[in-house]
């Protein structure tokens, strides 16, 4: 078959329709979940340091308050009970002041650079701030859904080829009782529901090529610079493959042939 020259193509491509980047789970998922915490958490302590502040004035006059109780000059037993009670009046009101908790209307919240900032501007703000966060969890859910279903499609496929294992091979083959390499390869897929080029040329065109370090079960791992020779891998190092003429269908590692031999690595979907 003729030799084929491709461009690698990005991580993340189609399953017949549905497809996800190279990489297994999204690490970022939980960071996002994180960062929506931490900023519920911003605006609680934003809050409760406003109150603080807010306060204190108060209570600050509270303490400088004038008394308006006035001592006996000549009875200094009666005045040390009216100072003994204008102490208990600041101190209740001070409490008071103390254990008073705002309602919602009118909070100020502090803004991130530790500035005080407009009530609705702020609440804009960590509104726009949790959009954002919320938005990219939903995006990171998602991805994690699709690569959750190509795997299973992968899963399908390498189940299908292993049930091949010792069928006969037979040039122009594409089953249900005997395989050339590529028939093998298609049926494969065919069996998760993804159709697949007949030729390896093809097939190699139709998918994401990955690096070999990357090659997850499923995927079809190609051979020789003429691309003429292609295996279902199916993890460790091993693929199922339909090697030759007067060969069975068989598994054995994927560099059976010498390293050297690898074309490439494709995953379908």
């Amino acid at each position: 078959m003729a030799s084929s020259h491709r461009k690698p193509r990005s991580a993340g491509s189609r399953i017949a329709g549905i497809w996800t980047p190279a990489a297994d789970g999204d690490p970022r998922l939980g960071e996002v979940e994180k960062k929506i915490d931490d900023l519920y958490r911003r605006a609680d302590s934003a809050t409760e340091r406003t109150d603080a502040a807010r306060r204190t004035p108060k209570i600050n006059s509270l303490r400088k308050r004038p008394s308006s109780f006035t001592a006996t000059p000549h009875d200094h037993y009666e005045q040390a009970q009216l100072m003994s009670r204008l102490a208990a009046r600041r101190k209740d009101a001070v409490a008071a002041h103390l254990t008073e908790r705002s309602t919602a209307t009118g909070k100020r919240l502090q803004a991130p650079d530790g500035t005080q900032s407009d009530p609705r501007t702020a609440k804009a703000a960590v509104q726009k701030k949790l959009s954002t966060a919320r938005a990219l969890l939903s995006q990171s859910a998602a991805r994690q859904q699709r690569q959750e279903a190509a795997a299973a499609l992968a899963r399908q496929a390498v189940v299908f080829a292993r049930a091949q294992v010792g069928k006969p091979y037979v040039v122009g083959a594409a089953g249900p009782g005997s395989y050339d390499c590529s028939g093998l390869a298609q049926a494969a897929w065919k069996a998760a529901g993804v159709t697949l080029p007949r030729a390896t040329t093809a097939q190699a065109n139709a998918g994401t090529t990955v690096p070999l370090a990357d090659a997850q079960p499923g995927d079809l791992v190609f051979f020789h610079d003429d691309v003429s020779h292609v295996g279902v891998y199916v993890g460790d190092g091993m693929m199922i493959h339909a090697p030759k003429p007067g060969t069975c269908v068989r598994e054995e590692s994927i560099h059976y042939g010498g390293t050297s031999a690898i074309h490439s690595v494709v995953r379908p979907a």
